[in-house]
Protein backbone atom coordinates (compact mmCIF):
# COMPACT_ATOMS: atom_id res chain seq x y z
CA UNK A 1 0.00 0.00 0.00
CA UNK A 2 2.54 2.31 -0.81
CA UNK A 3 0.53 5.05 -2.16
CA UNK A 4 -2.65 5.04 0.98
CA UNK A 5 -2.98 4.08 3.96
CA UNK A 6 -4.06 0.57 5.21
CA UNK A 7 -7.33 1.23 6.52
CA UNK A 8 -8.09 2.79 3.41
CA UNK A 9 -7.34 -0.72 1.74
CA UNK A 10 -10.33 -2.45 0.17
CA UNK A 11 -12.44 -5.14 1.66
CA UNK A 12 -16.06 -5.86 1.72
CA UNK A 13 -18.38 -3.16 0.31
CA UNK A 14 -16.22 -0.34 1.49
CA UNK A 15 -12.77 -0.14 3.31
CA UNK A 16 -10.98 -1.16 6.78
CA UNK A 17 -11.68 2.79 7.79
CA UNK A 18 -15.35 2.83 6.55
CA UNK A 19 -16.22 0.09 7.91
CA UNK A 20 -14.80 1.28 11.81
CA UNK A 21 -16.86 4.41 10.89
CA UNK A 22 -19.85 2.96 10.84
CA UNK A 23 -19.99 0.83 13.38
CA UNK A 24 -19.02 3.53 16.05
CA UNK A 25 -20.67 7.26 14.29
CA UNK A 26 -18.46 9.42 15.27
CA UNK A 27 -18.80 13.18 15.41
CA UNK A 28 -15.17 13.49 14.44
CA UNK A 29 -12.08 11.87 13.48
CA UNK A 30 -8.50 12.28 13.13
CA UNK A 31 -6.18 10.06 10.70
CA UNK A 32 -2.51 9.34 11.40
CA UNK A 33 -0.93 8.25 8.00
CA UNK A 34 2.67 8.70 6.24
CA UNK A 35 3.66 12.48 5.66
CA UNK A 36 3.92 11.35 2.10
CA UNK A 37 0.70 10.38 1.37
CA UNK A 38 -1.13 12.78 3.52
CA UNK A 39 -1.55 15.27 1.12
CA UNK A 40 -3.77 12.85 -1.20
CA UNK A 41 -5.89 11.15 1.98
CA UNK A 42 -6.91 15.11 2.61
CA UNK A 43 -7.79 15.43 -1.15
CA UNK A 44 -9.89 12.24 -1.56
CA UNK A 45 -12.07 12.30 1.58
CA UNK A 46 -15.34 12.67 1.14
CA UNK A 47 -16.79 15.07 2.97
CA UNK A 48 -19.74 13.60 5.17
CA UNK A 49 -22.46 15.59 7.34
CA UNK A 50 -22.17 13.21 10.40
CA UNK A 51 -18.76 13.87 11.05
CA UNK A 52 -15.25 16.29 10.65
CA UNK A 53 -12.00 14.86 9.99
CA UNK A 54 -8.14 15.95 10.10
CA UNK A 55 -5.19 14.51 9.03
CA UNK A 56 -2.09 14.16 10.89
CA UNK A 57 -3.30 15.89 14.21
CA UNK A 58 -5.82 14.97 17.20
CA UNK A 59 -8.06 17.29 18.90
CA UNK A 60 -10.39 16.50 21.50
CA UNK A 61 -10.38 15.96 25.64
CA UNK A 62 -10.89 12.57 25.69
CA UNK A 63 -10.16 10.31 22.13
CA UNK A 64 -10.79 6.43 21.28
CA UNK A 65 -7.54 5.50 18.83
CA UNK A 66 -8.35 2.85 16.59
CA UNK A 67 -5.37 0.66 14.94
CA UNK A 68 -6.57 0.91 11.20
CA UNK A 69 -5.81 -2.39 10.29
CA UNK A 70 -8.55 -3.23 13.11
CA UNK A 71 -10.69 -6.25 11.12
CA UNK A 72 -14.21 -6.92 13.32
CA UNK A 73 -17.30 -8.61 12.51
CA UNK A 74 -21.07 -8.09 13.83
CA UNK A 75 -20.34 -7.14 17.33
CA UNK A 76 -16.70 -7.57 17.62
CA UNK A 77 -16.10 -4.11 17.81
CA UNK A 78 -18.52 -3.36 20.70
CA UNK A 79 -17.21 -6.29 22.58
CA UNK A 80 -13.69 -4.88 22.13
CA UNK A 81 -14.49 -1.39 23.60
CA UNK A 82 -15.88 -3.18 26.38
CA UNK A 83 -12.59 -4.26 27.57
CA UNK A 84 -11.03 -0.42 27.16
CA UNK A 85 -11.91 1.59 30.43
CA UNK A 86 -10.24 5.35 30.39
CA UNK A 87 -6.28 5.33 30.56
CA UNK A 88 -5.97 2.23 28.91
CA UNK A 89 -4.30 0.62 25.56
CA UNK A 90 -5.00 -2.78 24.16
CA UNK A 91 -2.05 -4.53 22.58
CA UNK A 92 -1.90 -7.61 20.27
CA UNK A 93 2.13 -8.73 20.36
CA UNK A 94 2.60 -5.33 21.01
CA UNK A 95 0.90 -3.34 18.63
CA UNK A 96 -1.41 -0.90 19.59
CA UNK A 97 -5.25 -2.48 19.14
CA UNK A 98 -7.10 0.61 20.68
CA UNK A 99 -6.63 2.82 23.43
CA UNK A 100 -9.23 5.63 25.08
CA UNK A 101 -6.71 8.24 26.77
CA UNK A 102 -7.53 11.64 28.08
CA UNK A 103 -5.35 14.72 28.88
CA UNK A 104 -1.65 14.86 28.14
CA UNK A 105 -1.85 11.01 27.08
CA UNK A 106 -3.47 11.95 24.02
CA UNK A 107 -0.65 13.86 22.39
CA UNK A 108 2.08 11.82 23.68
CA UNK A 109 0.48 8.68 22.24
CA UNK A 110 -0.40 10.13 19.01
CA UNK A 111 3.63 10.84 18.86
CA UNK A 112 4.50 7.73 19.63
CA UNK A 113 2.27 6.12 16.98
CA UNK A 114 3.24 8.94 14.67
CA UNK A 115 7.01 7.48 15.12
CA UNK A 116 6.25 4.23 13.08
CA UNK A 117 5.08 6.31 10.21
CA UNK A 118 7.33 9.63 9.99
CA UNK A 119 9.17 9.72 6.11
CA UNK A 120 12.46 8.68 7.77
CA UNK A 121 11.12 5.79 9.03
CA UNK A 122 9.89 4.77 5.86
CA UNK A 123 13.23 5.46 4.65
CA UNK A 124 15.25 3.32 7.02
CA UNK A 125 12.59 0.63 6.29
CA UNK A 126 13.69 0.74 2.61
CA UNK A 127 17.29 0.47 3.74
CA UNK A 128 16.40 -2.40 5.99
CA UNK A 129 14.49 -3.94 2.65
CA UNK A 130 17.55 -3.43 0.43
CA UNK A 131 19.82 -5.59 2.66
CA UNK A 132 17.17 -8.89 3.12
CA UNK A 133 15.91 -8.68 -0.44
CA UNK A 134 15.58 -12.20 -1.57
CA UNK A 135 15.64 -13.55 1.71
CA UNK A 136 12.85 -16.31 2.48
CA UNK A 137 11.20 -16.23 5.65
CA UNK A 138 7.98 -17.94 7.52
CA UNK A 139 6.02 -17.13 10.06
CA UNK A 140 6.54 -18.06 13.77
CA UNK A 141 10.81 -17.33 13.57
CA UNK A 142 13.14 -16.57 15.78
CA UNK A 143 13.02 -12.97 14.51
CA UNK A 144 9.26 -12.46 14.46
CA UNK A 145 9.52 -13.73 18.38
CA UNK A 146 12.16 -10.68 19.04
CA UNK A 147 10.35 -8.41 16.80
CA UNK A 148 7.23 -9.22 19.27
CA UNK A 149 9.26 -8.80 22.49
CA UNK A 150 10.72 -5.75 21.27
CA UNK A 151 7.19 -3.85 20.31
CA UNK A 152 6.09 -5.18 23.85
CA UNK A 153 8.98 -3.30 25.90
CA UNK A 154 8.36 -0.25 23.58
CA UNK A 155 4.55 -0.36 24.04
CA UNK A 156 5.21 -0.59 27.97
CA UNK A 157 7.94 2.13 28.10
CA UNK A 158 5.48 4.45 27.13
CA UNK A 159 2.62 3.54 28.65
CA UNK A 160 4.41 3.33 32.17
CA UNK A 161 6.08 6.99 31.35
CA UNK A 162 1.91 8.24 31.05
CA UNK A 163 0.44 6.05 33.54
CA UNK A 164 -1.83 4.12 30.84
CA UNK A 165 -2.57 0.77 31.96
CA UNK A 166 -1.71 -2.52 28.93
CA UNK A 167 -4.09 -5.03 28.61
CA UNK A 168 -4.04 -7.90 25.81
CA UNK A 169 -6.70 -8.80 23.00
CA UNK A 170 -7.04 -11.16 20.12
CA UNK A 171 -8.45 -9.09 17.86
CA UNK A 172 -7.39 -9.60 14.16
CA UNK A 173 -5.65 -7.14 12.71
CA UNK A 174 -4.83 -7.21 9.03
CA UNK A 175 -1.02 -7.29 8.10
CA UNK A 176 -0.53 -8.80 5.06
CA UNK A 177 -2.77 -7.89 1.76
CA UNK A 178 -3.92 -11.73 1.12
CA UNK A 179 -5.87 -11.29 4.54
CA UNK A 180 -7.99 -9.11 2.71
CA UNK A 181 -8.91 -11.30 -0.06
CA UNK A 182 -9.08 -14.25 3.01
CA UNK A 183 -11.70 -12.18 4.94
CA UNK A 184 -13.57 -10.64 2.12
CA UNK A 185 -16.77 -13.05 1.96
CA UNK A 186 -17.38 -12.75 5.66
CA UNK A 187 -16.90 -9.12 4.70
CA UNK A 188 -19.59 -8.97 2.08
CA UNK A 189 -21.82 -10.91 4.27
CA UNK A 190 -21.27 -8.64 7.29
CA UNK A 191 -21.82 -5.63 5.58
CA UNK A 192 -25.19 -7.46 4.17
CA UNK A 193 -26.65 -8.29 7.27
CA UNK A 194 -25.79 -4.45 8.55
CA UNK A 195 -27.45 -2.49 5.37
CA UNK A 196 -30.22 -0.45 6.07
CA UNK A 197 -31.53 -1.25 1.88
CA UNK A 198 -33.14 -4.31 1.29
CA UNK A 199 -34.56 -5.31 -1.64
CA UNK A 200 -34.36 -4.30 -5.31
CA UNK A 201 -35.01 -0.32 -6.22
CA UNK A 202 -37.86 0.74 -8.21
CA UNK A 203 -36.22 2.08 -10.81
CA UNK A 204 -34.15 -0.81 -11.47
CA UNK A 205 -34.44 -2.05 -14.96
CA UNK A 206 -34.45 -6.08 -14.78
CA UNK A 207 -34.90 -7.07 -18.49
CA UNK A 208 -36.60 -10.25 -19.73
CA UNK A 209 -34.67 -13.14 -19.18
CA UNK A 210 -32.74 -12.35 -15.95
CA UNK A 211 -32.45 -15.17 -13.30
CA UNK A 212 -32.95 -14.27 -9.88
CA UNK A 213 -31.84 -17.00 -7.50
CA UNK A 214 -32.51 -16.73 -3.98
CA UNK A 215 -34.11 -13.67 -4.06
CA UNK A 216 -34.36 -12.25 -0.68
CA UNK A 217 -30.53 -12.13 -0.53
CA UNK A 218 -29.91 -9.36 -2.97
CA UNK A 219 -29.81 -5.68 -2.79
CA UNK A 220 -29.41 -4.01 -6.37
CA UNK A 221 -29.41 -0.03 -6.10
CA UNK A 222 -31.29 2.49 -7.75
CA UNK A 223 -30.17 3.10 -11.98
CA UNK A 224 -28.89 -0.40 -12.27
CA UNK A 225 -29.61 -2.05 -15.41
CA UNK A 226 -29.61 -6.01 -15.64
CA UNK A 227 -29.64 -7.07 -18.84
CA UNK A 228 -31.32 -10.21 -20.58
CA UNK A 229 -29.91 -13.80 -19.74
CA UNK A 230 -28.36 -12.58 -16.79
CA UNK A 231 -28.20 -14.86 -13.51
CA UNK A 232 -27.79 -13.48 -10.01
CA UNK A 233 -26.99 -16.60 -8.19
CA UNK A 234 -27.31 -15.80 -4.10
CA UNK A 235 -27.80 -19.29 -3.09
CA UNK A 236 -24.25 -19.12 -0.96
CA UNK A 237 -23.95 -15.41 -0.12
CA UNK A 238 -25.43 -12.03 -1.10
CA UNK A 239 -24.93 -10.09 -3.59
CA UNK A 240 -24.66 -6.21 -3.61
CA UNK A 241 -25.47 -4.07 -6.68
CA UNK A 242 -24.69 -0.53 -6.19
CA UNK A 243 -26.64 2.92 -7.89
CA UNK A 244 -25.76 3.20 -11.84
CA UNK A 245 -24.07 -0.37 -12.04
CA UNK A 246 -25.10 -1.87 -15.56
CA UNK A 247 -25.09 -5.95 -16.13
CA UNK A 248 -24.57 -6.90 -19.66
CA UNK A 249 -25.98 -9.86 -20.98
CA UNK A 250 -25.28 -13.64 -19.85
CA UNK A 251 -23.61 -12.65 -17.17
CA UNK A 252 -23.33 -14.69 -14.23
CA UNK A 253 -22.63 -13.48 -10.79
CA UNK A 254 -21.83 -15.76 -7.71
CA UNK A 255 -22.89 -14.69 -4.04
CA UNK A 256 -20.76 -13.71 -1.68
CA UNK A 257 -20.32 -10.73 -4.51
CA UNK A 258 -20.72 -6.57 -4.51
CA UNK A 259 -20.79 -4.31 -7.49
CA UNK A 260 -19.92 -0.87 -6.54
CA UNK A 261 -21.15 2.17 -8.26
CA UNK A 262 -21.44 2.64 -12.07
CA UNK A 263 -19.52 -0.63 -12.53
CA UNK A 264 -19.78 -2.20 -15.84
CA UNK A 265 -19.78 -6.30 -16.01
CA UNK A 266 -19.29 -7.23 -19.59
CA UNK A 267 -21.57 -9.73 -20.91
CA UNK A 268 -20.82 -13.28 -20.86
CA UNK A 269 -18.43 -12.60 -17.43
CA UNK A 270 -18.23 -14.86 -14.62
CA UNK A 271 -17.83 -13.24 -11.31
CA UNK A 272 -17.37 -15.52 -9.19
CA UNK A 273 -17.64 -15.85 -5.02
CA UNK A 274 -15.75 -13.72 -2.82
CA UNK A 275 -15.68 -10.73 -5.08
CA UNK A 276 -15.56 -7.27 -4.85
CA UNK A 277 -15.61 -4.34 -7.40
CA UNK A 278 -14.95 -0.80 -7.03
CA UNK A 279 -16.70 1.95 -8.05
CA UNK A 280 -16.08 2.77 -11.84
CA UNK A 281 -14.18 -0.25 -12.78
CA UNK A 282 -15.19 -2.47 -15.69
CA UNK A 283 -14.60 -6.14 -15.56
CA UNK A 284 -15.07 -9.24 -17.84
CA UNK A 285 -13.81 -12.73 -18.16
CA UNK A 286 -13.90 -14.68 -14.95
CA UNK A 287 -13.44 -13.78 -11.81
CA UNK A 288 -12.96 -15.37 -8.12
CA UNK A 289 -12.22 -13.86 -4.56
CA UNK A 290 -10.95 -10.99 -5.87
CA UNK A 291 -10.82 -7.71 -4.67
CA UNK A 292 -10.90 -4.56 -7.46
CA UNK A 293 -10.41 -1.29 -6.11
CA UNK A 294 -12.02 1.92 -8.02
CA UNK A 295 -11.26 2.90 -11.79
CA UNK A 296 -9.36 -0.79 -12.78
CA UNK A 297 -10.34 -2.14 -15.70
CA UNK A 298 -10.32 -6.03 -16.44
CA UNK A 299 -13.02 -5.98 -19.13
CA UNK A 300 -11.68 -9.09 -21.62
CA UNK A 301 -11.68 -12.54 -21.55
CA UNK A 302 -9.03 -14.17 -19.10
CA UNK A 303 -8.98 -15.06 -15.64
CA UNK A 304 -8.01 -13.40 -12.49
CA UNK A 305 -8.61 -15.56 -9.30
CA UNK A 306 -7.80 -14.92 -5.18
CA UNK A 307 -6.41 -11.52 -6.26
CA UNK A 308 -6.37 -7.55 -4.87
CA UNK A 309 -5.96 -5.03 -8.16
CA UNK A 310 -5.65 -1.53 -6.78
CA UNK A 311 -7.19 1.33 -8.58
CA UNK A 312 -6.19 2.51 -11.64
CA UNK A 313 -5.25 -0.73 -13.54
CA UNK A 314 -5.70 -1.91 -16.70
CA UNK A 315 -5.73 -5.84 -17.35
CA UNK A 316 -5.26 -6.94 -20.91
CA UNK A 317 -7.21 -9.10 -22.75
CA UNK A 318 -6.64 -12.82 -22.47
CA UNK A 319 -4.42 -12.10 -19.32
CA UNK A 320 -5.05 -14.71 -16.49
CA UNK A 321 -2.98 -15.70 -13.26
CA UNK A 322 -2.42 -19.01 -11.79
CA UNK A 323 -3.90 -19.15 -8.25
CA UNK A 324 -3.14 -22.21 -7.06
CA UNK A 325 0.25 -24.82 -7.42
CA UNK A 326 0.46 -27.83 -9.47
CA UNK A 327 1.28 -29.58 -6.30
CA UNK A 328 -1.20 -27.99 -3.99
CA UNK A 329 1.42 -26.68 -1.86
CA UNK A 330 1.41 -23.75 -0.08
CA UNK A 331 2.11 -20.48 -1.86
CA UNK A 332 5.25 -17.93 -1.12
CA UNK A 333 5.08 -14.46 -2.07
CA UNK A 334 6.97 -11.21 -1.81
CA UNK A 335 6.38 -9.19 0.98
CA UNK A 336 8.28 -6.22 3.01
CA UNK A 337 11.54 -7.48 0.45
CA UNK A 338 11.10 -10.96 1.74
CA UNK A 339 9.86 -14.01 -0.04
CA UNK A 340 7.53 -15.16 2.92
CA UNK A 341 5.28 -18.62 3.32
CA UNK A 342 1.44 -17.16 3.01
CA UNK A 343 0.27 -20.35 4.31
CA UNK A 344 -2.61 -20.18 1.74
CA UNK A 345 -2.88 -23.01 -1.13
CA UNK A 346 -4.71 -20.25 -3.30
CA UNK A 347 -3.12 -16.84 -3.99
CA UNK A 348 -2.90 -15.01 -7.32
CA UNK A 349 -1.83 -11.59 -7.65
CA UNK A 350 -1.58 -8.39 -5.48
CA UNK A 351 -1.07 -5.70 -8.35
CA UNK A 352 -0.07 -2.14 -6.87
CA UNK A 353 -2.33 1.23 -8.57
CA UNK A 354 -1.08 2.44 -11.83
CA UNK A 355 0.24 -0.69 -12.95
CA UNK A 356 -0.38 -2.11 -16.39
CA UNK A 357 -1.02 -5.97 -17.56
CA UNK A 358 -0.15 -6.19 -21.42
CA UNK A 359 -2.46 -8.43 -23.21
CA UNK A 360 -2.16 -12.64 -22.67
CA UNK A 361 0.36 -12.04 -20.16
CA UNK A 362 0.50 -15.03 -17.42
CA UNK A 363 1.19 -14.18 -13.94
CA UNK A 364 2.11 -16.82 -11.56
CA UNK A 365 0.75 -17.73 -8.08
CA UNK A 366 1.63 -15.70 -5.51
CA UNK A 367 2.72 -12.23 -7.62
CA UNK A 368 3.26 -9.09 -6.35
CA UNK A 369 3.54 -6.20 -9.23
CA UNK A 370 4.76 -2.82 -7.29
CA UNK A 371 2.89 0.53 -7.85
CA UNK A 372 2.99 1.95 -11.28
CA UNK A 373 4.71 -0.75 -13.02
CA UNK A 374 4.29 -2.50 -16.80
CA UNK A 375 4.55 -6.33 -17.24
CA UNK A 376 4.93 -7.29 -20.73
CA UNK A 377 6.40 -11.00 -21.35
CA UNK A 378 5.59 -13.78 -23.44
CA UNK A 379 6.12 -16.01 -20.48
CA UNK A 380 5.97 -16.18 -16.64
CA UNK A 381 7.45 -12.68 -15.56
CA UNK A 382 8.88 -12.93 -11.90
CA UNK A 383 7.09 -13.00 -9.31
CA UNK A 384 8.04 -9.36 -8.10
CA UNK A 385 7.92 -6.54 -10.22
CA UNK A 386 9.31 -4.01 -8.47
CA UNK A 387 7.12 -0.18 -8.48
CA UNK A 388 8.20 2.19 -11.45
CA UNK A 389 9.29 -0.52 -14.01
CA UNK A 390 8.76 -1.71 -17.28
CA UNK A 391 9.47 -5.68 -17.09
CA UNK A 392 11.04 -6.16 -20.70
CA UNK A 393 12.40 -9.39 -20.64
CA UNK A 394 14.79 -10.97 -19.07
CA UNK A 395 15.27 -7.43 -17.62
CA UNK A 396 13.71 -5.02 -15.43
CA UNK A 397 14.33 -0.90 -16.51
CA UNK A 398 12.94 2.20 -14.56
CA UNK A 399 9.92 3.86 -15.56
CA UNK A 400 10.41 7.51 -16.63
CA UNK A 401 8.58 9.53 -14.47
CA UNK A 402 7.69 12.41 -16.97
CA UNK A 403 5.71 8.81 -19.26
CA UNK A 404 4.82 7.38 -16.28
CA UNK A 405 2.69 10.32 -14.74
CA UNK A 406 1.74 11.39 -18.63
CA UNK A 407 -0.36 8.04 -19.09
CA UNK A 408 -1.52 7.99 -15.54
CA UNK A 409 -2.89 11.50 -16.32
CA UNK A 410 -4.50 10.29 -19.47
CA UNK A 411 -6.18 7.37 -17.68
CA UNK A 412 -7.55 9.58 -14.74
CA UNK A 413 -8.89 12.34 -17.40
CA UNK A 414 -10.72 9.43 -19.35
CA UNK A 415 -13.06 9.71 -16.03
CA UNK A 416 -13.05 13.46 -15.74
CA UNK A 417 -10.44 13.27 -12.83
CA UNK A 418 -7.20 15.68 -12.77
CA UNK A 419 -4.18 14.90 -11.71
CA UNK A 420 -3.48 17.57 -8.78
CA UNK A 421 -0.19 18.40 -7.91
CA UNK A 422 -0.22 16.48 -4.32
CA UNK A 423 -0.89 12.86 -6.47
CA UNK A 424 2.75 14.16 -9.02
CA UNK A 425 4.67 14.37 -5.75
CA UNK A 426 3.24 10.76 -4.14
CA UNK A 427 4.70 9.63 -7.72
CA UNK A 428 7.88 11.50 -6.72
CA UNK A 429 8.33 10.22 -3.40
CA UNK A 430 7.34 6.34 -4.78
CA UNK A 431 9.89 6.42 -6.84
CA UNK A 432 12.64 7.98 -4.83
CA UNK A 433 11.67 5.06 -2.01
CA UNK A 434 12.20 2.04 -4.86
CA UNK A 435 15.19 3.56 -5.93
CA UNK A 436 16.32 3.50 -1.54
CA UNK A 437 15.23 -0.21 -1.53
CA UNK A 438 17.26 -1.12 -5.10
CA UNK A 439 13.47 -2.03 -6.22
CA UNK A 440 12.25 -4.27 -3.41
CA UNK A 441 8.98 -2.28 -3.36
Amino acid sequence: SLDRPVFDLNIGTSTLRERLVEELSPSHISLLCRPYIAAVVSEELEESDSYTIEVNSVSGDTVLFLNGRLLAFADELIDILKELPQGTVLHKNGIAVAALLNGGAIASFFEYLGTFVRDEGVTRLMQEIKKVSQEEISGGENGEDDAIADRIERLSAWASENGVEMKETNAILVSQMWHLITENSKCIEDDFSKSPVTGTAPDTELFKGVDIINEENIIIGSDVEVRSGTVLDASDGPIIILDGARIEPNAILYGPCFIGENVVVRGGAKIGHGTSVGKWCKVGGEIEETIFSAFSNKQHEGFIGHSYISSWVNIGAGSCNSDLKNNYGYVKAWAAGRIKDTGRRFLGVVVGSHSKIAINSRINTGSVIGFNANVMSNSFPPKFVPSFTWQLEPDFVEYDLDSALETAGVMMSRRDIEMSEALVDLFKAILRFSRQSAHSI
